[in-house]
């Protein structure tokens, strides 16, 4: 008997579908666990490596400021102008020690390439003054620190320099920024900017450094980064005892599942995890220096001969005195000068007789004493004082031997034998006579034919740019390729006096085998029957962005061409209808069109090898606008800053122009600003445009006419952060600060200043303020008043107690709010629209008319914006001494 069983049968459909629903869901819970796991390891490494970082960073920066001041000075110098602590910035720190004392080779003698001169033991290099700053990722920053050192000479002559450290963020809002070590370099011959300032990276991603610096009484910072040298600021520097350090890192990628509580959703850290090391760092070398030896020599030179002047070369004196005795043992002298007898405005130091004591102004009279100085650093009583006017007699020889030849690509290079005497033999008392001792530079003239001469439409640079001694000789660049140039220079001294000029010379570039850049902005418009406008950006540089010159340019039609075809499909004649040297050309040869056709222009540069350019994009000639717009403010690749005016205008037309449109696009930020004026005419002024945020930007103009055409204009602009003083003391002619009322009233003085220049209101954000007390009456700083109102309470500045005889005293106050104490805009400044500045004290501050306090004053401001919000564009103003009548 045979049975049947049901067959064997594989998964249904729908079982199908669930085993694969379910493997899919295994799958993707193992992913989730897998990119979590990921995630988290990420984390993980970022947060490691931030932390280790941020601690390998945090030491060394505390391991250097807790050496501040080592060995600084070791032989007790009383003379020795440099400080400890040269910059207390809230983000940056610039300070000296000795920081090779434990180098084997070096600890047992000063810096040998800086020790002698001035001062008998240097134990601190240039490479020895230490900073630490931030900058962008790039290495750049829109900020720049300057302060004063002796640096700048081999062996150290006492003189102190200006040294700019560039490209530093002090305002860290947008991080991550790096961190740098700078230093100084010991090659003095690159003081005292640029390759002078050694940078070395710290740490990558960094949120903030700051520092916090704390005397015995109250904290103290610098108020802006123009470090000041006033005897109060370096004296308030001196007497720190603490530095309070807090560095912040930051991961290197971003965490979109977490959000800082301490920032806003908009900062661009908002989603970084941060890393805070903060610690108080007391260098016990601070105020420490050395005692000097009660056997070395103390005794000063004996009183140097009465100086002679001979007067007769711009800007400056021959300055004669007899040496003094040998037993005097001076290594040097110091020339002292000033337009008020008794008060020396500056002084120069020289090894002997005679020196050429320049940068003074001619026609005014001038008083000069001698001082000498020893090995030991003993400084003599002054010499008797003379004095005479600034005169100037020469007129500088003319300049022999002028060539021109091929330097490089667009370069040619022109030299000449440098001047070195004047015209005849004057001054009589000078006896190097004829010998220049005021040359400013030179004026090089070029042309492109040999009637070549030293007028002013020839003029190419003038001793602004061409300086003596360092040129000649002088690189003439960008030049147009190929073509021959025509020379002649001559010399220029300080007063402007121009000598006879250099026979002419020529010279050309060789062929650079590389093309121009093609022509950009083409527009095209009708101005009648038959003629046509085509208007182009000039082509300044190649394919390979070198700069160059054009020497011309060729414009080319296209035959008609149906308005809704492709401008590609455009027929080219092989002939240009025109090729001008200018960046402009009228087509007078338009061919009749019909309603539905128009003509393509585009335009070719070349040079006079010839290298041709790629054709300009085409454009087409469809409507009728005459005249030009350009932008003839600021200029094209201008460095502006603040409030720049930008102005429009169109020449050479007959249109009625309804308007304009000007935009303006910065480089990462974008659109940042659109002004339009339906105001017709011929010219538009922008007054408005704060150019903030720093950075490069494209300015486009665009005018409308009364058919409705437009044409365009643009400009390049690189925008800075810092612009010079706003502010002026009224009148101009002021050198008192003036009593408020009766004697007693004296307790209170007054000036007025003005800002005439910001074309915004300026908001005060630091203030520091100076006092020498002859009076004997010793004044208490109380407060400052604009306007008769307190701009911060009495207690609200720090204000140690003066010292010195006579006292010496300073007020401070660098927290005001935001914004803090306004000064609008106001031009002209006029007596009833001037602040009134009101300085406040416990004590009168005058005795009588004959005995005079004196003030000294330095604000730091931020320019607001049209609501009065601050921006980020600052302006320090350090007002001359006044004083109380």
């Amino acid at each position: 008997m045979m049975t049947r069983t049901n067959p064997e049968r594989g998964m249904s459909l729908i079982e199908v579908l669930v085993a694969t629903a379910v493997l899919a869901l295994a799958i993707v819970i193992a992913l989730v666990v897998y990119d979590a796991s990921r995630q988290s390891f990420k984390k993980g490494e970022n947060a490691t490596e931030q932390q280790e970082a941020v601690r390998i960073a945090f030491d060394k920066v505390s391991s250097d400021v807790r050496t501040l001041g080592l060995n600084f000075n070791p032989d007790g110098d009383a003379t020795r102008p440099d400080e400890q602590l040269e910059a207390a910035l809230d983000h940056a720190i610039i300070l000296r020690a000795d920081f090779d004392k434990d180098d084997p080779a070096a600890n047992t003698t000063p810096e040998t390439a800086l020790a002698g001169g001035a001062f008998n033991v240097v134990s601190t290099g240039n490479d020895e003054i230490v900073g630490y700053v931030l900058s962008k990722p790039d290495g750049t920053g829109p900020d720049t620190i300057t302060f004063k050192a002796d640096v700048g000479d081999s062996p150290r002559d006492g003189a102190v320099e200006t040294v700019t450290v560039n490209n530093v963020v002090l305002n860290p809002t947008a991080p991550p920024y790096t961190l740098y070590r700078i230093s100084l370099n010991n090659n003095t011959a690159l003081c005292c900017g640029g390759n002078f300032i050694v940078r070395t990276p710290v740490v990558e991603n960094v949120s903030n450094v700051t520092f916090t610096y704390t005397g015995a009484t109250a904290t103290f910072k610098d108020a802006s980064a123009n470090i000041s040298e006033a005897a109060a600021d370096k004296a308030a520097r001196d007497a720190l005892t603490r530095v309070n350090v807090q560095l912040i890192g930051m991961t290197r990628d971003p965490d979109m599942n977490y959000k800082d509580p301490t920032e806003a959703s908009t900062a661009p850290d908002y989603h970084y995890r941060k890393f805070t090391l903060e610690g108080d760092v007391t260098p016990r070398n601070l105020r420490m220096k050395g005692i000097q030896d009660l056997n070395s020599d103390v005794v000063p030179p004996t009183k140097p001969a009465t100086p002679s002047l001979v007067a007769g070369h711009c800007g400056g004196f021959l300055v004669s005195w007899a040496a003094n005795p040998s037993a005097d043992g001076v290594t040097q002298y110091r020339v002292n000068y000033g337009t008020t007898s008794g008060a020396p405005d500056g002084s120069h130091a020289t090894s002997g007789s005679p020196f050429f004591l320049d940068g003074l102004t001619t026609g005014t009279l001038y008083y000069i004493s001698i001082q000498a100085q020893d090995a030991a650093g003993n400084l003599s009583v002054v010499s008797n004082q003379v004095s005479a006017t600034v005169s100037n007699l020469n007129t500088p020889s003319a300049p022999t031997g002028l060539t021109v030849t091929n330097n490089q690509a667009y370069a040619v290079r022109a030299s000449w034998t440098p001047v070195t005497t004047n015209t005849a033999n004057t001054p009589a008392g000078d006896p190097a006579a004829p010998l220049i001792r005021d040359l400013a530079g030179y004026r090089l003239y070029r042309g492109n034919t040999n009637a070549v001469t030293a007028t002013a439409g020839f003029l190419l640079v003038d001793e602004t740019k061409v300086h003596a001694p360092a040129e000649p000789p002088h690189v003439d660049s960008p030049v147009i390729a190929c073509h021959t140039y025509y020379y002649t220079v001559t010399a220029v001294d300080t007063c402007g006096v121009q000598s006879a000029a250099a026979a002419v010379a020529s010279g050309q570039t060789a062929d650079p085998g590389v093309n121009p850049s093609a022509p950009t902005n083409v527009q095209a418009f009708f101005l009648g029957a038959g003629q046509a406008q085509v208007t182009w950006n000039a082509v300044t540089t190649d394919v390979n962005s070198n700069a160059i010159a054009i020497d011309q340019y060729d414009v080319y039609r296209s035959d008609p061409i149906q308005k809704n075809a492709d401008p590609l499909t455009a027929s080219w004649g092989t002939t240009p209808v025109g090729s001008p040297f200018a960046t402009t050309f009228i087509d007078n040869g338009v061919p009749a069109l019909k309603s539905n056709e128009l003509v393509y222009y585009r335009v070719v540069a070349h040079d006079s090898c010839i290298n041709y350019s790629d054709p300009s994009s085409p454009a087409a000639a469809q409507c009728s606008f005459s005249g030009t717009v350009s932008i003839t403010s600021p200029n094209d690749n201008d460095v502006v800053a603040g409030v720049v005016p930008v102005t429009v205008v169109v020449t050479g037309g007959t249109d009625t122009y309804t308007g304009v449109t000007i935009t303006y696009v910065h480089s990462v930020a974008g659109l940042t600003r659109t002004y339009t004026s339906a105001v017709a005419g011929t010219s538009w002024t922008d007054t408005g445009w704060l150019s903030t945020p720093p950075g490069n930007y494209i300015i486009t103009a665009t005018v409308t006419n009364a058919a409705g055409c437009t044409s365009t204009a643009l400009v390049h602009l690189q925008v800075g952060s810092v612009v010079g003083c706003c502010l002026d003391l009224f009148p101009t002619s002021a050198t008192a600060a003036v009593c408020a009322g009766a004697p007693a009233g004296c307790k209170e003085v007054t000036y007025k200043i003005g800002n005439s220049r910001c074309l915004t209101k300026v908001s005060v954000t630091a203030m520091t303020i100076g006092w020498t007390d002859y009076s004997g009456n010793k004044p208490r700083w109380q407060t400052a008043k604009f306007d008769g109102t307190a701009i911060a309470a009495v207690g609200a500045w720090v204000a140690p107690t003066p010292t010195g005889n006579p006292e010496v005293g300073t007020a401070s106050k660098n927290d005001f709010s935001s914004p803090g104490p306004i000064v609008p805009y106001l031009n002209p400044t006029t007596t009833t629209n001037a602040t009134n500045v009101t300085y406040v004290f416990t004590q009168s501050t005058k005795k009588n008319v004959n005995f005079t306090d004196a003030f000294t004053q330095t604000y730091t401001f931020t320019l607001l914006d049209s609501l009065d919000q601050p921006s980020n564009i600052t302006t320090s103003c350090t007002f001359r001494t006044l004083t109380a009548q």
